[in-house]
Parts: structure tokens; C-alpha cells; sequence
């Protein structure tokens, strides 16, 4: 909670109290038949903003630069609970699909940046909007991005290689290189392989941009933040003809080394939780696809489990 001012203008409020009941952390009341501030201390959440039906309160630090996109236009009215059709919704959810193979085509700046607009959308913990956005907007930042990532895992294959090292690290309780010699390192040798001798990017699949969503110190769920605000990202590059791909492996590097991050440009202070490739697609699909069935599991009465097997 910060010390960011909401202001009411007195003489247009109606006393109609919407911007109090709406607001999650009480700096407004009502007084006289009017809205009041009583607290500057404000999560900056704009409910009460959004609330008002004449416009008679805002909210100091409200960005319009996270509402005027650049390569679309979007009504600003509200759209309403039940507003949408959810079989529309539904049909962008079951559209969206990783890919992993791009034109050789650039995207428009504007673009990423509209990407980011949307990404902000996504709710944060405690409101704290702590993430951050780092943006490799062409295949020469892709490619040197790419380039330090590699680096990370040539080191670390060389340590997976050493036996009595993953030996000595499972007995004193930390199998994980073990588990990644067994599980990732003879992948991942191919694809440095690839990439050192025939310029193959099994790393990015070749997309024209990458984007790094992180977050910096003090957010209440930073990694939650982070993880929405990317999903966020995903749906919206499929409306705007992208195709998207979240990338693990970046992110892996990124977290556990340092000097990774540095090439990056990344702050030692600030965590990175999605890298999400970017660009044009070269493939396309008839139908949707299922998913596998998760796990439900209802609290109380005798409903039991279902999911697999179930």
C-alpha cells in the first residue's frame, strides 16, 4: 500500500457511493452526501475510478499508456459481467498452441509494446504491478540472447558430465544434475550441436522476438504476477496474428546464472519468470485439440475425485 492520492471533485460526485463499496482498502467514505478522501494511503487499484459514473474521482499514477494501443483500436467502456460470449472465449482458449515455426519477418515495434499493454492487464498480488519487460525485438538481440543461454548450458553439460560429482551430489541429498543428465543433457548436447555447426535455433525455433517477464523486489507473489501477466501476453499475440512459445529453458539459465543474466541486461536485483518467443507463424492448424484430464477434486459432501483413471 502506497501513498497515492485519490481525488473526488466535490461538485461532480452524486453521492451515489459506488467508488466506496467498490474499493478494497478504504481511503474513501461518504460525507455530507458526497465521496470523500479520508486516506491517502491506496492499493492504486482504480476501482473507484472505473466505478464512478460521472467521472468525479481518479487515482494519481493511473498510466493512460497502458490503455492507448498502437497497432489496434479498443473501446474503452467496460465490457460487463456476461458481456462476452464465452464459446468465443473458449474457441481463442483452445486456438492458442505453441509454435515453433516462424517467417523470417519482423515484428513491429508498436506491436511487442501493445503485447506489453496487454500483459499488464493481468492481476498482481496486493496490486504491487511489480513485473518487469525485456524486450529482444529482432533476430540479431534473439540470436545474442540465444548465444548466452547456450553458454550457460555448454558449462553445465560439462558439469553433468563428471560421475562422481552427480555421485556425491545425490548422497548428500541434491540428486537434480544427476536428474538432468538423464533427463535433458543428451537433448540439449544435440541442440547446442546444432546450433554451434548449422546455425540451428532449437532454442527459440527461430521467432523474430523475445520477450522476458520478470519482476523486481517487493512484489507480494512476484512469480504469479509474472506467470499471468505472460498468459496474458500469449492470448493476446494470437489475436494479433503472432504465434507465441513459452521458453523454459531461458528461463532456467536465466535464474541460475549470473552472468547470464548480465548478458541479458537483466539487474541483479530483478528474477525472470517467463521468456515468450515471438513472431510471425509458418503453420497453421483445421481444428482444436483436446487436453489432458486434470485432476478435480471437491471439498465436502461425497462427490469424490475425478480425473485420470478416475
Amino acid at each position: 500500500m502506497a501513498d497515492i492520492p485519490v481525488v473526488v471533485d466535490a461538485a461532480a460526485c452524486t453521492g451515489c457511493g459506488m467508488c466506496v463499496r467498490v474499493c478494497p482498502d478504504g481511503p474513501l467514505d461518504m460525507a455530507g452526501g458526497r465521496a470523500v478522501v479520508i486516506d491517502r494511503r491506496c492499493l492504486g487499484c482504480g476501482h473507484c475510478q472505473a466505478a464512478c459514473p460521472v467521472g468525479a474521482v481518479s487515482v494519481a499514477g493511473l498510466d493512460p499508456w497502458a490503455s492507448r494501443f498502437s497497432s489496434f483500436r479498443a473501446d474503452p467502456a467496460w465490457l460487463g459481467f456476461g458481456g462476452l460470449d464465452p464459446g468465443i472465449l473458449a474457441r481463442l482458449l483452445l486456438s492458442r498452441r505453441s509454435c515453433r515455426n516462424y517467417q523470417d519477418r519482423p515484428v513491429p515495434r508498436d506491436i511487442l509494446e501493445d503485447l506489453v499493454r496487454l500483459a499488464v492487464t493481468a492481476p498482481s498480488g496486493a496490486n504491487s504491478q511489480a513485473w518487469t519487460f525485456t524486450l529482444f525485438p529482432d533476430r540479431e538481440a534473439v540470436a545474442a540472447l540465444g548465444r548466452a543461454v547456450a553458454g550457460f548450458f555448454e558449462r553445465l553439460n560439462r558439469t553433468a558430465e563428471k560421475a562422481w560429482l552427480r555421485a556425491l551430489l545425490r548422497l548428500a541429498g541434491r540428486p537434480g544434475l544427476a536428474e538432468y543428465h538423464r533427463r535433458h543433457q543428451p537433448s540439449v548436447a544435440r541442440a547446442l550441436e546444432a546450433w554451434r555447426e548449422r546455425g540451428e535455433d532449437h532454442l527459440f525455433h527461430g521467432a523474430a522476438a523475445v520477450i522476458l517477464v520478470g519482476s523486481r523486489p517487493g512484489a507480494s507473489c512476484p512469480a504469479e504476477d509474472a506467470l499471468l501477466a505472460a498468459g496474458n501476453m500469449l492470448l493476446a499475440a494470437h489475436c494479433l496474428g503472432l504465434g507465441s512459445c513459452l521458453i523454459g529453458y531461458a528461463v532456467a539459465a536465466l535464474r541460475r546464472d549470473r552472468a547470464t543474466a548480465r548478458a541479458a541486461g537483466l539487474p541483479a536485483d530483478e528474477e525472470v519468470h517467463a521468456a515468450v518467443a515471438l513472431g510471425w507463424p509458418e503453420e497453421s492448424y483445421v481444428r482444436t485439440a483436446g487436453r489432458k484430464r486434470p485432476m478435480i477434486r471437491w471439498f465436502g459432501g461425497e462427490s469424490g475425485e475425478s480425473g485420470p483413471g478416475a
